[in-house]
């Protein structure tokens, strides 16, 4: 009996040091590659058009770190007004670009949502790669 024991102890030892033989030599031979940057430019709630208030909430993030410029512009029927930001974004985290209208602003937009827009033009480069990324995005208003 306690030779039955033994030998199936042994069994199982061996086998677990051959899995962990064969797992680090195969982790070994694999070569890690780059993951390439990944951007979002999504609104507040998530839908594809935002409501016309007084700040015009828009979020955008890296899956890396990296550096930015961002360009926010309001498209009307008389105007188009940019605005710009650029700085350091740490990985996973999530900047909100608060585009401000004046209380005039706000009337206008409301009275013209179908001619009205607010492009998103968000470009970032990897700090580690150096590799640059642009995502634009269009996001029309609802009142």
């Amino acid at each position: 009996m306690k030779t039955l024991r033994k030998t199936i102890l042994t069994a199982v030892l061996a086998l677990a040091a051959s899995l962990a033989f064969t797992t680090a030599v195969s982790s070994a031979g694999i070569v890690d590659q780059a993951v390439p940057l990944k951007l979002k430019v999504v609104t507040a709630d998530g839908k594809k058009r935002i409501k016309v208030a007084k700040k015009l909430p828009v979020l955008v993030s890296c899956s890396k770190d990296c550096s930015f410029k961002t360009t926010v512009t309001l498209i009307t029927p008389a105007t188009s007004d940019p605005k710009s930001i650029s700085g350091n974004l740490p990985a996973g985290n999530i900047l909100t670009l608060r585009y401000r209208l004046t209380s005039y602003g706000v009337r206008y937009v409301k009275r013209n949502v179908s001619g009205s827009k607010l492009k998103v033009k968000f470009s970032a480069k990897d700090t580690e790669t150096g590799e640059r990324v642009i995502k634009s995005r269009t996001f029309r208003f609802y009142k």
